[in-house]
């Protein structure tokens, strides 16, 4: 999955600290590995069923043109579910509100 935002003008450290505490807030455990121009974000939380669910969020580019791609593993419905509307979905509600702008 994959979700492009150009001519924003985002502040792409904000944004990622944002999904970051986003992660973190819904129980996963997050490694950050990257810099400002390009970001893995590595999310690991134990699923109902002990399996590890992983999320690998990639922020890549500029501020006007900043791409969030989104792989996961043994992630089952509601996970993807959370995924696209509370992350996805409330990153770009900021984006378009002007939230990261710098």
């Amino acid at each position: 999955m994959e979700k492009a935002f150009t001519d924003k003008n985002i502040n792409i450290g904000k944004l990622i600290e944002d999904l970051t505490n986003s992660l973190k807030e819904d129980g996963w455990e997050v490694e950050n590995n990257g810099n400002t121009n390009d970001t893995l974000l590595k999310g690991i939380k134990k699923s109902h069923f002990h399996k590890e669910e992983v999320i690998l969020i990639r922020v890549r580019g500029e501020p006007n043109n900043v791409i969030i791609s989104i792989d996961e593993e043994n992630i089952g419905t509601l996970g993807r579910a959370w995924i696209n509307l509370k992350l996805l979905g409330e990153i770009e509600r900021k984006v378009n509100d002007g939230f990261y702008s710098q």
